[in-house]
């Protein structure tokens, strides 16, 4: 766990901003309560990552971070609230790489002397132009181990606090959109056919959210957040 950055506590009903602080003080302790870890990220791990879902991250493979990026709409005093707040999924730049044009939450490898926290509000600034000061950090996800690339992904969940447009950087991030929780329960997923780097054609499952194929390492560290909801509601 990254220790540079406490989860977030609230002390009154709503900030300077209109959130509900309770809502965000429920989510922070759910991700605090315990995590369903490998069980949650199963239900939408690709093909070609399942025979070592289960095994340990490889010691030589190569830390990054990203963050779970949440926009509230409405409330969130129950779990069918929250299912209306949305997060951000951008559309990577087509570039010579296994995760060229694949839809993500921003974020990157780590640099040296980094905390995982530090990757991802710079790679977060650095992609979509939003600042640590604008960020509320509830908590932590489940690492994922992602074989193509060997990156380790370390996942953080935080609220979007400014309502400004994103400045997105144009060399990295094709487009973007705010993508309601709702739209991201592991059973409303379908198999899709996806073509790997060796030339074979895999099944795995994916959500299709307009011109969005969601799959992947994103969406398993999205169905975890999905199922540790749920278990909230």
């Amino acid at each position: 766990m990254d220790t540079d950055n406490k989860p977030f506590s609230p002390t009154s009903q709503t900030d300077e901003c209109g959130l509900n602080m309770r809502s965000l003080d429920r989510i922070a302790a759910l991700l605090a309560e315990g995590l369903p870890g490998k069980t949650a990220q199963a239900e939408m791990c690709p093909a070609l990552m399942r025979p070592v879902l289960m095994k340990g991250t490889p010691p030589q493979a190569v830390n990054s971070a990203v963050n779970l990026l949440l926009r509230p709409a409405g409330g969130g005093a129950s779990f069918s609230e929250l299912l209306e707040w949305r997060v951000l999924l951008i559309r990577r730049n087509t570039y010579y790489g296994v995760h060229s044009g694949q839809i993500a939450l921003p974020g990157g490898k780590c640099e040296p002397g980094e905390t995982y926290w530090q990757t991802a509000c710079r790679e977060t600034f650095e992609e979509v132009g939003v600042t640590e000061d604008c960020l509320s950090r509830l908590g932590e996800l489940t690492s994922v181990y992602v074989l193509p690339s060997n990156y380790v992904i370390h996942p953080f969940v935080c609220i979007v606090r400014c309502s400004d447009a994103l400045e997105v950087n144009p060399r990295e991030v094709a487009d973007y959109k705010f993508v309601p929780l709702a739209e991201l329960d592991p059973a409303r997923s379908r198999m899709h056919d996806f073509s790997y780097p060796d030339g074979s054609v895999k099944a795995s499952p994916a959500w299709l959210y307009q011109d969005y194929v969601i799959w992947g390492a994103t969406a398993m560290i999205l169905s975890e957040f999905y199922r540790v909801l749920a278990a909230g509601g």
